[in-house]
């Protein structure tokens, strides 16, 4: 009876010889926190976000003015036809041109030039004003009516751009879901092999004990010998089951620390695989996946884009009608001072307003640019449907998968006590001679079985709990994280933040 005190006692207790250290137990919450600040692959997908972020901020760039300045120098020869004869001119000429040009969102053009022109004419006959200034000041809108008008055509590169930022996001998200599912799986496989460890350590030490006392027995002419051999073979087996399951803990710790992208050892914290219990059902389950999924919100963004791009090509396949409208002011003088009065005048004033139409005959290229969005707008339709009846199949697979792993927690855990009372009785009846040493192995080998047994279905109870948050879209708010503001380019401050428990 003291052997199955100190067996079970132990088995409660547990110990690990595992050589684990850190300075502080790490427990699920903190390894989440740092394999959302050091895992390799999430932090290269955090870059593809930020660089996403970048192109945002880059287009914007449409609206910058565009500032223009010429200046050139020269002379030119020409042949004059008069009405006397035919003479050569010779002319110098220093230029200076400077405009600035601003894109409106209705996507007109708004150009503000200034021209300035100093001639001197160098052969007969020469001109009244020699040199002269010769300057313009013309402010110049040129608006399209059909193709190229509005907004949305305008900044299209803008919109483009935001849509796949927030593709990229999502696609971060997707990231961070399979990494926090994965944390979750790693350390619940930690503290499953844990207890697996503790346990067979455990069995061991009991072993021990059963040989200790065969052996006595044996001595003393109580048993025989073969009890004793019985006794050592099942020591040397529980001895190599506790290697296996020192291995699996060691293997289970190094699949946490590439998660979580620690080099040094750690040790997990002093905790127990549990039953939490969650709310869960079909209808709700389908309801937050529609919501919060991110391959189906990253689906939606594709669409979106989709639809942006089918209808700029359905405006690209209009006819180009442009609105011209200018105005200027003129000055020409023997110096800059004259010129500068006649541009501060309206007596050298002049405007001018048109429309210039057109349109390739055919137009093929346009139009069945445009058929081709359409038909990839249907295809990611029809691609956004199945992802969602798959989502569907999930969710109900996930709903399975904890009704049958609870199911398995309870036959387990019957299992399990009825395998400690059979234990128990066969330490009883070994006491007073009515059991072998090998019916107590046995015994023993039937409470490990169920045991693991046992941790097993918590285990997987709790893999089902992390794949229905997964697939329900629910796993990064159940575990307080969110994604914050993206940082401004050059900064390193973590995109992903957890809220305080």
């Amino acid at each position: 009876m003291n052997i199955l005190c100190f067996f079970l006692t132990a088995g409660l207790l547990g110990f690990s010889a595992v050589t684990w250290v850190s300075a502080e137990p790490l427990d699920l919450r903190e390894a989440q926190r740092m394999a959302l600040e050091r895992n390799l692959d999430l932090r290269a997908e955090t870059f593809a976000t930020r660089a996403s972020d970048a192109v945002v901020r880059s287009r914007y760039g449409l609206y910058d003015p565009r500032a223009t300045a010429t200046f050139a120098e020269g002379a030119d020869r020409d042949r004059v036809n008069s009405q006397v004869l035919s003479v050569e001119s010779e002319v110098e000429y220093r230029r200076f041109d400077f405009s600035l040009t601003q894109k409106l969102p209705t996507g007109a053009d708004l150009t503000a030039a200034l021209t300035n022109r100093r001639q001197r004419t160098l052969t007969d006959p020469r001109p009244g004003i020699n040199p002269s200034y010769d300057s313009e000041l013309r402010l110049t809108l040129a608006q399209p009516l059909l193709r190229n008008f509005g907004r949305i055509v305008t900044e299209e590169q803008i919109l483009f751009a935001v849509k796949d930022r927030e593709i990229s996001v999502e696609t971060l998200r997707e990231s961070a879901f399979a990494l926090v599912a994965s944390v979750r799986d790693a350390f619940f496989e930690i503290l499953r092999a844990r207890d697996q460890l503790d346990y067979r350590q455990t069995s061991v030490a009991l072993a021990e004990k059963v040989l200790t006392e065969s052996r006595a027995r044996v001595d003393a002419g109580v048993l025989p010998p073969v009890d004793l051999l019985e006794a050592e073979v099942g020591l040397k087996a529980r001895e190599r089951e506790l290697l296996d399951a020192r291995r699996d803990l060691d293997d289970a710790h190094d699949n946490l620390a590439l998660l979580i992208n620690l080099s040094a050892p750690f040790q997990v914290a002093p905790e127990a695989l549990g039953q939490p219990e969650i709310e869960a059902g079909e209808e709700m389950g389908l309801r937050s996946a529609f919501e919060l999924r991110p391959d189906l919100l990253r689906q939606g963004r594709e669409i979106e884009r989709q639809a942006l791009e089918s209808r700029i090509a359905r405006n690209r396949a209009l006819p180009s009608l442009d609105l011209t409208g200018s105005y200027a002011h003129k000055g020409l003088g023997e110096d800059y001072s004259d010129v500068a009065d006649d541009l501060a005048s309206e007596d050298l004033r002049g405007w001018e307003v048109g429309l210039t139409l057109s349109y390739p005959l055919g137009n093929r290229e346009a139009r069945n640019d445009y058929r081709r969005s359409e038909l990839r707008l249907k295809e990611a339709h029809s691609r956004l449907a199945q992802l969602r009846e798959e989502v569907r199949r999930e969710v109900r697979a996930a709903l399975r998968g904890l009704e049958v792993s609870r199911k398995k927690i309870e036959v387990a855990s019957q299992g399990r006590e009825l395998a400690e009372e059979k234990l128990r009785i066969l330490l009883k009846r070994k006491e007073v001679g009515l059991a072998t040493t090998r019916d107590v192995l046995e015994g023993e080998d039937d409470l490990a079985a169920a045991r693991t047994d046992q941790i097993a279905a918590l285990a997987e109870y709790n893999g089902a709990v992390t794949a229905y948050l997964k697939v329900t879209g629910q796993l990064l708010e159940h575990e307080g994280i969110r994604i914050a503001a993206l940082p401004e380019a050059g900064e390193e401050k973590p995109i992903f933040g957890m809220d305080p428990r």
